[in-house]
């Protein structure tokens, strides 16, 4: 049991409470409905700061039934115990916290962590250099997989004032630009859990194919009568004005190689979709300080237990910050007033810069075609437009110094959200890398410009290549072609029946293209291949399969065992979607054979290509036997579909629109 605190402080009430959860927890799909409700999933620790919450959140849910959470109703709460078994006794005071959140009316389940690949190679936990990093992945990991298991999205931690404080003063310590110093975020995705699929970032999709999704996009009647009004007020000011451009019309004109390519039939080839969802982590309780946390344990009599380890100041980083928040007194500038203030003005000052990055490119139509099957982005960067006078003011002039620094930074964060499209890569180049990226981009924010051709160049897996067009400079990205010395990326598919499966109803009524009945038994959990693409196979009686890039020595066996149709459509797709080497890097799936030799014993492994997932093209008969399908990891979908800005401040395909909007409003106000 904790020791009592001698300060007096105010307990947090459940309204108080309730007010920060809404806070933090805003819509995610603004759009969404309520289909049914969830359970949500709180991170326990034992310390004083989970148990106060755990309080709270048993209050609450009891207090205001069905209260809306991140876009869903809540009927009940699961805590979380992770231990993590580098101390002796912490099993016994997992169980002892469990036992005192069942008395606070919450469910609660123990994960231990064992370190068995560690223990397999001879080495204690305790005794690593990166036990920290370590105990951090497992941890998250492990609370992933749990919101997984039970369907939830919402994951809380009891992050409060004062550990906000202590962070941002390490990173103070760290050397730390201002963005670094925005401290603990109070909502963001679930770190550490790339390659789970349902809990980083995806999920949504396969929620949607229930039949009752945990949120539903239809529109009331009312709503759907509203559009209906609105779309035939937009068909009748201009039809046709919403119609897309042809899919990657200005990237063949760029590619003379395959300028012919335009003049021949392409076949429709339907865009992959892109997931969305995954875990959410809500932290609530940052705007409290650590003594209400424990007033409010102490006002309701609930136990918390505290980790001495926490006290020893050689220990970590951490401890040590706190040993000299609690003994000795800061300069006014240190403490925690300052810091926080510090924090929010980074915060507000980073928000900011992306708002204006996401500005430019939606303004500017930098985005000209996105194809997900392929994994590829065009871009057009827009000249710079002269000014129309110069200001007397020097901070206003385009060629100030200051203000080109400023928009060498926005260009960027611009670029870093461009490179999220197309890398294959976890996490994105910090800004201070991309500062020769703009310089090729934006020649005129280069410090010397000069006027030579655009060059090809890579980053962060990427690979920027220009397509020059008359006055204009288009930029293909792909991915970054694999070299001879790099390991493939590579999933292992294992397909093989499960006792447990059934069919569902809604795959019982499928059928396949020879219109052939078929009993699927579901789907295997999808995989990450090259941190762009998730895969998954069908349940089917072959053991093994792989998804790893396209090989070249795979094209012209795999083309023979095409019919000519087929064939030719292979040839149109790869010219069209995937030219030049962009089609090596598409993933392949192929099907792994491990014979034995009757005489040596030994074990051949040879790989056969059965499918290209991304283009809908496999070998004949094989959807008799294994299905398999792709989706495109999470991008920002805000990003695509715009035009440039025209010369009245609205994108030129938009006018009708505007002019629509104006007859509506004219005919409501008249009414």
């Amino acid at each position: 049991m904790g020791t009592p605190y001698n300060h007096v402080s105010r307990p947090i009430s459940v309204a108080e409470f309730k007010d920060a959860v809404e806070a933090v927890c805003r819509p995610r799909f603004p759009l969404a409905h309520f289909a049914r409700g969830q359970r949500v999933v709180l991170a326990i620790s034992g310390g004083v700061d989970s148990m106060a919450m755990a309080f709270l959140f048993s209050k609450l849910l009891r207090t205001f039934r069905g209260m809306t959470i991140a876009d869903n109703p809540s009927h009940g709460a699961m805590a979380s115990i992770i231990d993590h078994q580098l101390r002796e006794g912490s099993d016994r005071e997992a169980a002892q916290v469990a036992k005192e959140l069942r008395r606070l009316e919450l469910r609660a389940s123990i994960t231990p962590i064992n370190w068995k690949d560690e223990r397999a190679r001879g080495l204690e936990p305790g005794q690593l250099p990166n036990v920290e990093g370590l105990a951090r992945t497992y941890r998250y990991r492990a609370l992933g997989n749990a919101c997984n298991q039970l369907g939830a999205t919402s994951l809380f931690f009891a992050h409060h004032r004062d550990d906000q404080y202590e962070t941002i003063l390490m990173r103070l310590l760290g050397g730390h630009g201002y963005r670094g110093l925005q401290g603990i975020r109070e909502a963001n995705s679930i770190p550490e859990c790339y390659d789970l699929h349902g809990v980083y970032k995806s999920g949504l999709i396969d929620d949607q194919l229930r039949a009752n999704p945990f949120l539903s996009f239809r529109p009331p009647v009312r709503e759907m009568k509203r559009l209906r009004n609105i779309f035939r007020d937009e068909k009748l000011a201009e039809p046709g004005a919403f119609m897309l451009p042809s899919r990657r019309k200005d990237l063949v004109d760029g590619y003379p190689e395959y300028g012919t390519v335009q003049n021949h039939h392409v076949p429709y080839l339907k865009p992959l979709d892109t997931e969305d969802g995954g875990v959410m982590i809500y932290r609530p309780l940052l705007e409290f300080d650590k003594d209400r946390l424990i007033a409010t344990c102490e006002a309701n009599k609930v136990a918390w237990f505290e980790d001495h380890t926490n006290l020893d100041p050689t220990l970590t980083t951490r401890n040590a910050i706190r040993y000299l928040v609690r003994n000795h007194e800061l300069p006014k500038a240190l403490q925690k007033p300052s810091i926080l203030a510090l924090a929010k003005r980074a915060k507000r000052r980073t928000e900011y810069e992306e708002a204006e990055a996401h500005r430019y490119l939606v303004r500017e139509g930098i985005i000209k075609d996105f194809d997900p099957n392929a994994g590829t982005l065009l871009i057009e960067i827009p000249t710079m437009r002269a000014a129309k006078r110069r200001s007397k003011r020097a901070s206003l002039n385009p060629d100030n110094e200051l203000r080109k620094g400023a928009r060498k930074l926005i260009m960027s964060i611009a670029v870093r959200k461009l490179i999220d499209f197309v890398t294959p890569d976890t996490h994105l180049p910090p800004l201070g890398n991309l500062e020769n990226v703009v310089h090729r981009l934006f020649p005129h924010l280069a410090p010397e410009s000069k006027l030579s051709p655009p060059k090809a160049f890579a980053i962060a897996g990427v690979l920027f290549e220009p397509l020059v067009t008359g006055r204009s400079v288009k930029w293909f990205l792909t991915r970054t072609p694999y070299t001879s010395n790099q390991p493939l990326p590579m999933a292992k598919l294992h397909g093989a029946l499960d006792h447990r499966m059934r069919p569902t109803m809604e795959d019982l009524g499928k059928q396949d293209e020879s219109h052939h009945q078929v009993r699927p038994l579901g789907w295997k959990k999808a995989k990450l291949f090259d941190g762009r693409f998730w895969i998954r196979i069908g349940y089917n009686n072959r053991s093994m399969f792989r998804a790893q890039p396209f090989r070249p020595e795979d094209t012209k066996v795999f083309r023979k065992a095409l019919s000519p149709t087929r064939r030719a459509k292979l040839e149109r797709l790869l010219k069209h979607y995937a030219p030049g080497k962009v089609r090596y890097t598409l993933p392949a799936l192929y099907s792994v054979e491990r014979p034995r030799d009757h005489y040596t014993q030994h074990i051949t492994q040879t790989l056969t290509l059965l499918a290209l997932p991304t283009l809908g093209i496999h070998i004949p008969g094989l959807e008799r036997w294994v299905r398999y399908e792709v989706r495109y990891k999470k991008v920002d979908t805000t990003l695509l579909g715009h035009e440039p800005r025209g010369e009245n401040g609205h994108a030129g395909r938009y006018r009708p629109l505007y002019r629509a909007m104006l007859q509506r409003r004219r005919r409501r106000m008249y009414r």
